[in-house]
């Protein structure tokens, strides 16, 4: 498969009402400008990760809830959230657990669901022919890191994640075909760990094999004809981004792992740029890339409107002349309010990018 030639990728929030709204707005506004649409991760899946621990987690009968599970509605806005990653709920593994099985995580129920909302909406014209399904799935090491903090109690539940989602990611291409979509790994706690300046119970000694083994793995899993991406992130909880890169060489590393490692093509990889960052030292190693014709979307799109995100992208240019655009995560944390403003600088962005 070519390089993919679409200059904007939607990360995967959007934080409207509906699958369908999601679909019919987003749709009309990115045109073929995007590989593909996600659904929105709606509702219960608004908070990311926290979907697991509400509905995968609590409640399972080897584990144990420490903390309060909060309804996803009750979250404070990215900026309000508890400042000390400790006070997150958090679980153990009751005593003597050696291993664990979740029958599902739910990804694969909600795709199913929210692919014949994109297949109405794309037949009704709403969706560009061209345009897949994106479905994002949290790694296996973001998934479980800042829910369980003891090591070994970590690796068995990062290993029975690993294979539930094995089971799901089967479970989606038994139902959707390959060729409709697009499937997307999000790795964060990966990042923030190997910075080894937020979280207490942190081992970045171990960090990046945690990474590397299940990259040997699961992308294996995608199907070929399926697009593949990977969304590399700073995280926006408990702020936006939750630690402020020195630049973009952690992520370029990552992305190089996935290229070499994945067993398969991968299309696209999304890499974090803060709005503050338009400076020629946070852009300069991406000339450390090798990654062949994967396509790269950067972070550039914030609350700055076309002009800051213009800034950044032409600092980013100098090192990376064909890479795309992005916001610089999904809009999950993002006030509701706020998201037509978010997606009016999509568009007009890639009006900009079009005609150049």
């Amino acid at each position: 498969m070519a390089k993919l030639r679409a200059d904007m990728l939607l990360v995967g929030s959007v934080n409207l009402n509906s699958a369908e709204e999601v679909f019919s707005t987003c749709g009309r506004l990115m045109g073929d400008h995007v590989p593909a649409l996600p659904d929105g991760e709606l509702g219960e899946r608004s908070m990311w990760i926290y979907f697991l621990a509400a509905h995968t987690y609590h409640g399972h009968p080897a584990i144990t809830t420490i903390g309060e599970i909060i309804p996803v509605k009750a979250f404070p806005p990215s900026g309000a959230g508890p400042q000390n990653p400790e006070a997150i709920t958090h679980f153990r593994l009751k005593e003597g657990t050696k291993t664990v099985r979740f029958d599902e995580l739910g990804y694969a129920r909600e795709a199913i669901k929210s692919f014949e909302v994109f297949r109405q909406r794309r037949d009704a014209g709403d969706i560009a022919n061209s345009v897949r399904f994106q479905v994002a799935l949290p790694f296996p090491q973001d998934a479980t890191f800042l829910f369980f903090r003891e090591p070994a109690e970590a690796a068995i539940v990062a290993a029975a994640y690993e294979e539930a989602l094995g089971r799901e990611i089967k479970h989606i291409f038994d139902h959707i075909s390959a060729r409709d979509l697009a499937i997307q790994f999000d790795v964060c706690t990966d990042l923030l760990e190997l910075e080894g300046t937020f979280y207490p119970w942190s081992h970045p000694e171990s960090a990046w094999q945690r990474y590397v083994e299940p990259l040997r793995r699961l992308p294996r899993l995608v199907p070929a004809d399926a697009l593949l991406g990977f969304h590399f992130c700073y995280g926006t909880y408990p702020k936006k981004p939750v630690i402020q890169p020195k630049d973009l060489a952690l992520s370029v590393r990552f992305a190089n792992a996935a290229v070499a490692e994945a067993g398969r093509r991968v299309d696209f990889v999304h890499m974090t740029v803060p709005i503050q960052r338009s400076d020629d030292a946070y852009f300069k190693p991406l000339l450390d890339l090798k990654i062949g014709d994967t396509k790269v979307y950067l972070g550039v799109i914030n609350s700055d409107g076309v002009e800051g995100a213009g800034k950044r992208l032409a600092a980013a240019r100098k090192y990376l002349p064909d890479c795309g655009v992005a916001a610089e995560c999904g809009f999950g944390r993002e006030k509701p309010e706020d998201i037509p403003a978010l997606l009016k600088i999509h568009h007009e962005l890639a009006a900009q990018l079009r005609g150049m």
